[in-house]
């Protein structure tokens, strides 16, 4: 019998026991004291759960529960506030023996003397009430914690803390089963993001408040930058906490050159408060949420992982936690820069931008930041042109930025390379390289044009290569002078054809005068075109023959060399001329004649137009439309086997086309070459 008793008392001291241990669990998340800025991992393995069925506790007690990558990550919608919610997670941080520690050292937790039978809307205590206004990302299942402080912000006892539930749509929690009497608190909020395929993450955000008479407040992503400051200023400093907060807050503000102080940060709405308080803490607050730090995100694979902010590692810093004042890195010029001005979407601004009312003033305020962090300064109507180079040690290529006279713009490759050179005057027509090899057009009246890609600003007079010798022609029906080239042993005019009529109706030829009536066009009918272009003929105007004629008489009718409506002497060329120029030239076959007869300017970059041919894209008119420009070249040549032959260039390809025109709508441009 006795020994049935002793039997008994143990078996019992066993249970309690282990009753005991469901206290804490792995409840009680990292001191963020010990929080790792190196590789953002958190200490924290928390495990929390309530429901209406009677397992509960808003206190850290129940048992813990590794969460898997398997697990369910669907959000907790609206409704989860007025049932309870449950949460099983638990950070990679920390070991399964530190979590036995940690469980063997909760057996004191308030959890015990909560009865496991009520509900997480009865449990007895003080509630708060809030929103959370800070990084989103793509949320599962956001949490939020607290834990009671001392007035010198230590912990009033470690192994306890409070689990709140929070909407994952609305950022709205609550908090119960909080002390009566309970003063001044820790909150945790940790946002499990979801948003890359080969891992997960966690951002965790820190507040430090007084809850002395509180029943809501606000959460936002700036509190978390000043919390490691308030809790410094009040533990080593022995400022009180609104001296230490207030303080906090005006060096924020301050560090981000804001034109208006911030206060009580617990207490204002980012999304509608459109005071310039406001709108400045709302500029802060969204700012961590565009700075993301790309190095961790690189970090590995599988499963959970800590993702610090970059904002928040800075402020965390020892610089901005003693001394109150911070020094931004590459990473924030680089990181910031790139959300304004290589993303056009609202997305790019920040997750309080997203959900603001006041967007517009926030990213005005934003820009206001970069333009005093960076150094550049605000764009005025008097900057107009200037372009600042934001100069990153660690980074290249550089970032640039231009002032149109009201906002900086990322400055286009043109303006950096000009920058380069110094920003030369254009003060004169000309054409100068930059440090990109791209050449640049000035119009002589300030205005600088890229001269590689097409564009009908450049004039013709700069597209010839400057280094090949040209001669001169002019036709002596109308006066017009032409540039010629000596290609091989054949000597080319340089320019297309821009023949209209005669100067004096007494040199008239009758028939060129018949055959070109309506079958001569500028393309898109503008003159402006044909001084860069010359125009644009039909065969029958190129060729001078009637077009009634059949295709036997119109035959015996070319004769080679054929004069058409070229000058006297000259004539146009025929297939073979147009399909051996450059072998004679180079004396070797080559597959790239097409590429080596565009114009230096005209066609993108890379182009050499070696034996200065200068074709342009200057496209072609096809049954009164127009097509081509700045893409193809179309030339009428004479061949010993085609009526009708059409050699074209295109800028997708090296070599010529030889292609039939048989279709009389089709108008195109003409080069003439001279007689031997």
């Amino acid at each position: 019998m006795r020994g049935q008793k002793i039997l008994f008392v143990l078996t019992m001291a066993f249970l309690f026991a282990m009753v005991s241990c469901e206290g804490k669990g792995a409840g009680a998340y990292e001191d963020p004291d010990d929080y790792s800025l190196e590789d953002g991992s958190s200490s924290s393995n928390k495990t929390s759960s309530s429901s209406k069925d009677g397992s509960s506790s808003s206190r850290n007690g129940s048992s813990s529960s590794e969460e898997d990558d398997s697990s369910d990550n669907s959000s907790s919608s609206s409704s989860d506030l007025s049932r309870g919610s449950s949460s099983n997670e638990s950070s990679s941080g920390i070991s399964s023996e530190d979590s036995s520690e940690e469980s063997s050292e909760s057996s004191s937790s308030a959890q015990a003397e909560t009865s496991s039978s009520i509900s997480y809307e009865d449990l007895p205590g003080k509630v708060i009430e809030g929103e959370y206004q800070g990084y989103i990302g793509h949320v599962v299942s956001p949490t939020i914690e607290v834990r009671a402080l001392t007035e010198k912000l230590e912990y009033v006892d470690s192994s306890v803390s409070y689990e709140g539930r929070m909407d994952s749509s609305k950022y709205v929690f609550d908090v119960r089963g909080l002390p009566e009497d309970i003063r001044y608190a820790e909150i945790h909020i940790r946002v499990n993001d979801a948003s890359h395929v080969s891992f997960r993450y966690y951002v965790d955000q820190y507040a430090v408040v007084d809850l002395k008479d509180v029943e809501f407040l606000y959460v936002n992503s700036a509190m978390d930058l000043i919390y490691k400051r308030i809790k410094y200023l009040v533990g080593k400093k022995d400022m009180t906490f609104a001296d230490a907060k207030a303080q906090a807050e005006s060096e924020l503000a301050k560090a981000f050159h804001a034109e208006a102080e911030f206060h009580n940060l617990e207490t204002i709405d980012l999304l509608v408060n459109a005071s310039p308080a406001g709108l400045w803490a709302a500029s802060v607050a969204t700012l961590e949420s565009i700075m993301y730090t790309p190095e961790n995100e690189r970090a590995g694979s599988g499963g959970w992982k800590s993702f610090p902010q970059a904002l928040q590692l800075m402020f965390w810093s020892d610089n901005f936690v003693t001394e109150g004042t911070v020094a931004y890195n590459d990473e924030f010029l680089r990181v910031f820069g790139n959300s304004f001005f290589n993303c056009s979407s609202w997305s790019c601004s920040g997750d309080i931008v997203i959900r603001s009312k006041n967007r517009e003033s926030i990213q005005e305020n934003l820009i206001a930041i970069m333009d005093a962090v960076s150094g550049r300064g605000t764009c005025t109507s008097e900057r107009v042109g200037d372009v600042f180079e934001v100069a990153y040690e660690s980074f290249e290529p550089y970032d640039y930025y231009t002032c149109d006279g009201t906002a900086w713009d990322k400055s286009t490759v043109m303006e950096k390379d000009l920058y380069k050179l110094g920003t030369p005057a254009c003060d004169e027509k000309k054409i100068v390289m930059g440090e990109s090899t791209r050449e640049y057009y000035c119009d002589g009246a300030g205005t600088w044009i890229e001269a590689s890609p097409w564009t009908t600003e450049v004039p013709l007079e700069f597209r010839f290569n400057e280094k090949v010798k040209y001669g001169t022609m002019t036709d002596p029906r109308d006066g017009q002078t032409y540039r010629t080239v000596k290609i091989g042993n054949k000597e080319w005019m340089a320019q297309n054809l821009n023949f209209k009529g005669y100067a004096n109706k007494a040199d008239e030829d009758s028939s060129i005068v018949a055959n070109m009536k309506g079958e001569n066009i500028c393309y898109e009918k503008k003159e402006t075109n044909c001084d860069l272009c010359g125009r644009l003929y039909s065969w029958v105007a190129a060729m001078n023959i009637n077009g009634s004629l059949d295709t036997t008489e119109a035959r015996a009718m070319i004769e080679d060399p054929h004069q058409g409506i070229c000058p006297d002497g000259w004539h146009i060329p025929n297939e073979g001329e147009f399909k051996y120029m450059i072998t004679e030239y180079y004396n070797k076959n080559t597959d790239k004649t097409g590429e080596w007869l565009k114009a230096k300017r005209g066609w993108g970059i890379g182009y050499t137009d070696p034996v200065g041919f200068t074709a342009l894209p200057c496209g072609e008119s096809y049954n009164g439309k127009y097509k081509g420009m700045g893409d193809h070249a179309y030339f009428i040549a004479t061949s010993q086997y085609r009526l009708r032959l059409e050699v074209s260039i295109y800028t997708s390809f090296k070599t010529l086309g030889f292609e039939d025109n048989n279709d009389r709508g089709s108008l195109h441009s003409v080069r003439c070459v001279k007689n031997d």
